[in-house]
Order: structure tokens, then sequence, then C-alpha cells
């Protein structure tokens, strides 16, 4: 309803100004830039099929997580009354296509119910996006900034993913840009989940304490061969967080790079029992990672470590800011197992090839080992995907996206704590399989 005025009171602005201005070359001028607003404008309707399946048994008996949806998404940008002002809506509505029991797990459907029953599955509809966008300054020194629902992507310790849509936060953010210097800045205080199209606030791992405010801030310098990016966030109570992210190309095909991030415990997060807590006072994890790319070959590997001790039990560096929010995390270590536990060094290796034009076939590896109380327990996983992404074409803006893959780990003592269950004194050994499917089209409306 905000949006439905904040539209009629800029086409009045509008109308009023071409009615009570005498015609003029400066008055052309200005009628030009007032119709910016509409001209500039951009409607874009895309839909995205997602499919996700895991077969596992880490902390119960072997179960199906599986849920299949699609989504159609409307996305309007305006363009910018006076060069200043303007908004952009993004509306989506998901259809649920097929779920199994435990399919609040892949992060697809709507779960309205209690329990892990399939018959909890729905799809939703709501507005992802609606916020009122402002732009100041020129190519040398500019400012962007933005006020309502929006997604976010690595902005400060706050990001966005998408999987049928994406999360948005309720708050404002903004960057200020000099030559290759940035500043960003944002506040949220609430989420609407990419799963769900119910507005809630942010928690702690035990959902009983409401982190009532994230903040961030990053600084950043960036030119042709080098990045680096520092951002600091709190989420009020109950977190601090540092994020270094460094990339360097020596030479053209060769890019360097490292990533650094830290949690401190505040006072909710200490207030919590030891069993929803992932650390005790603080978790680090360090990486690094060596690229070398081709026109149409490119391979990437990574080395990693957490450091996130936990008294009697296995602490994690955990991604996510408590509930409800997607932290940033750019680490190889960041996949389907998320390899962060504590003493845990993990190697990771990407290879892509593109076989034939506009098809990427590729191979995800990760290979981790870590000690607890005794026992040294080696995790890892294989995934083979491949990626069709036409360039030219009436299937230019389609892109298909399939994933199998298999993994190997051990049997924990809960699906939210990552400490083996021990067995006279050793790990039980956990499979994995997971596949997954993605195929998105886009059509530019206007």
């Amino acid at each position: 309803m905000k949006i439905r005025y904040l539209t009629f009171a800029l086409f009045n602005i509008m109308s009023y100004s071409v009615l009570a201005t005498p015609i003029s070359s400066n008055h052309l001028q200005s009628s030009s830039i007032e119709n910016a607003f509409i001209t500039d404008s951009k409607l874009d309707f895309s839909t995205r099929n997602h499919w996700k399946y895991l077969k596992e048994n880490a902390a119960q008996p072997k179960e199906v997580h599986s849920a299949w949806g699609q989504v159609f998404t409307l996305n309007y940008k305006s363009g910018y009354l006076f060069d200043t002002i303007g908004f952009d809506i993004t509306y989506d509505n998901a259809i649920k296509l097929g779920a199994s029991d435990y399919f609040a797990t892949r992060n697809l459907l709507y779960n309205h119910g209690k329990g892990y029953s399939k018959h909890n599955a729905h799809g939703f509809n709501k507005f992802t996006q609606r916020y009122i966008k402002i732009k100041l300054g020129d190519d040398k020194m500019n400012f962007n900034g933005k006020v309502g629902w929006h997604s976010v992507k690595d902005l400060g310790i706050i990001s966005s993913s998408q999987h049928l849509t994406r999360n948005s936060y309720l708050g404002f953010s903004g960057i200020l840009k000099y030559d290759d210097f940035a500043f960003s800045f944002g506040r949220f205080d609430s989420a609407l989940p990419r799963e769900s199209a119910q507005k809630v606030h942010f928690l702690s791992n035990d959902r009983k304490k409401v982190i009532d405010n994230i903040s961030t801030v990053e600084i950043a310098y960036k030119n042709s061969d080098t990045k680096i990016d520092y951002s600091y966030g709190v989420a009020k109570d109950y977190l601090r967080r540092h994020a270094i992210e460094l990339s360097y190309k020596p030479v053209k095909n060769l890019t360097l790079g490292s990533q650094f991030y830290g949690s401190y415990a505040m006072k909710n997060y200490d207030a919590m029992k030891q069993n929803r807590k992932e650390f005790d006072s603080h978790a680090w994890h360090y990486a690094a990672d060596i690229e070398w790319k081709e026109q149409d070959f490119s391979i990437k590997v990574g080395l990693a470590y957490t450091d996130a001790n936990k008294h009697n039990a296995l602490g994690y560096y955990g991604r996510h800011i408590g509930k409800n929010n997607r932290g940033r995390f750019n680490g190889l270590a960041a996949a389907a197992a998320d390899y962060m536990r504590d003493g845990e060094l993990v190697f990771t290796t990407v290879l892509n090839y593109d076989f034939i034009k506009d098809n990427t076939t590729g191979l995800y590896m990760n290979y981790a080992k870590f000690n607890y109380k005794h026992d040294r327990l080696k995790n890892g996983e294989i995934n083979i995907f491949n990626i069709w992404k036409p360039s030219t074409g009436m299937f230019k803006n389609l892109s298909i996206l399939s994933k199998v893959g298999y993994g190997w780990s051990y049997k924990t003592m809960s699906a939210s704590d990552a400490t083996p269950n021990l067995k006279h004194g050793r790990a039980q050994r956990s499979p994995t399989l997971s596949a997954e499917t993605v195929i998105d089209y886009r059509f530019n409306l206007f």
C-alpha cells in the first residue's frame, strides 16, 4: 500500500509540473529529466524450476529430504525522478510441485505445520522487494541507497541467497564510491525467508531471544588486479563479526585469494545452553585459494582451517548470524556439509571445462579431517555438475544447472549439533547422496 501511495505521489508531481510550467527550453529539459522516471523503467518476467534431493542418516535413520517447486517472478525497476529518487518492486509466486518428509531442510517450500511431514509443504507468494532507491553524485564520486524490503549481496557481514526466491530484509543500506574505494553500510531488523512469505525477526540459535537488529559497515578497495575488503558488524547483544576478503592477480590468468571470518560472543549468546552454541567465546575460519583460468578451462584449489573451541563438544564456525538471515561467506569450505568444524583442515578443488560452446562441465571435491577425543575423522564429497547457458539465439536467456554428488561423513548427536556420536570411542560412518536441478528463464517485457 505504501508503494501505491508513493507511485501516485510521484506521478502527481510529474503531472503538476507539466501543467503548471510555461513551455520553454528549460522546461523541455526539466520535463525530459522527469520523464526519465518512466522511460528508464524496466520490467522483467522470470521463471525458476528448482528440485533438491538429499539422502542421509547423520542424525536419524536413513531419510530422504526432497523438495520441488516452480516460481514466477515479476521484477520492476523504475527510472529516477529528477535523476535522484525511484523505487523497485519484486513479486514472487512459488508453487509446490513435490515434497517428501523432511522437505523443509531444502529451504524451497513453505513449512506450514509442525514436524517433518510432507503434508506441511506449501507454495507461497510475496513482494520480496519493495524499496525506495536514491542516487547522488557522478562517475567520479557517487552514492546509492535503499530503504525498505530488499535483498543484499555481500553487504558487510550479511548477504542474501536464492533458491526458489531470495531472502530479503527490512531496513536501509547504502554505498558511497570514490575512485577505487567504496564504503558501505546497512541496518536491518526483520526478514522474509527465501522459503516463506512470513515476516520474521532475527533469532538466537535456541530461538528464545530476538536479535533486535543487525548493523554492518564495510570498506573496500578494488582495481583491475587487487581487491581488499574489510567488514564489521554486530547482531545486537548476540554476536560481533569480522570478515576480511583479499584477492590479487599477478598475471592475467592467475588469481590468488584469501578469506578470514571471525565471530565473538555477546551476552545473549553466552546466555544460551551449551548444546545450542556453535563455539564458546569466539571462532575463526582461515582460508586461501589459487585459481588458473583459460578461455574454456579453469581450476581452483583451496585450503582452509577453523578454530572454534567448545568445551567437551565439537565447536563450529557458523556462517549465519543466528536464525533467519544469511551471513557473508565466500570460502570454498561452504559446501553441502560445511567444512568448518574446530580443528578441521579441508582441501577443496573445483575443475571446469567447456567441452562444447555455452556448456560447462565440472567437478567439485572436498576432503577434510580433524581429531575429536583421540579419534581422527575424515569427511569429503565429490560432486559432478553441468551448466548449459546459451549465449545466442532464442534460448540465450535460458540456464540449466544439474548436479549430483556423493559424500561421506559421520553420525552426529543431533541435526543441530556437529559433535560426533561415538560408539565404543569411535565415530560411525554416515554416507550421503545428493542431487539438484535448476532451470531459469528470463523475459525482458520492457
